[in-house]
């Protein structure tokens, strides 16, 4: 990305013949060029845009795994954990800090609730239950690190058939 001062400073340090004459399309498609490429590398920065993210990101598993207890203490129905297996979708978005939004596939695990503690549930401790139940949630995470503070959220978008590949 290149700031917009340094195409600037750049073009005024053309030789002006490259602005005269017949190679004027040139110049132009040169200067079309370089502010498309600043202004487009602008755009993806600035605050309010989503940005995809890749799903093997570890901060997304992470920021899953401290979505697990909120998951836990709204899906009261069962009576095993449902842990974080599989990141589907990640984006971040710059608001008031950083906002982490991901669908995320949850498990019912082999962990019954109250033989672990929910907030030291990790994937050493706690494997996914064969055929259990399958979850895909949105978690949106607020971090604002310069106050010392995340918010959790957690929506189910849906429950898988037991069958069915995500």
């Amino acid at each position: 990305m290149v700031p917009l001062e340094v195409v600037a400073i750049r073009l005024s340090e053309l030789p002006l013949n490259l602005l005269s004459g017949t190679t004027m399309p040139s110049a132009f498609s040169v200067f079309s060029l370089l502010i498309c490429t600043a202004t487009t590398g602008y755009a993806a920065m600035l605050a309010g845009g989503l940005t995809d993210q890749s799903t093997d990101d570890p901060e997304f598993m992470e920021q899953a795994w401290k979505a697990a207890t909120k998951v836990n203490e709204e899906a009261n129905d069962g009576e095993y954990y449902m842990i974080p297996t599989k990141v589907l979708s990640a984006k971040t978005q710059v608001v008031s800090g950083v906002m982490f939004t991901s669908k995320v596939l949850f498990e019912e695990s082999s962990c019954k609730k109250g033989d672990v503690p929910v907030d030291q549930l990790k994937a050493s401790n706690c494997a996914p239950k064969e055929g259990g139940k399958r979850v895909i949630y949105e978690i949106s995470v607020l971090s604002q690190p310069w106050l010392n503070s995340e918010q959790v959220g957690v929506k189910v978008l849906r429950v898988l058939d037991p069958d069915e590949q995500v």
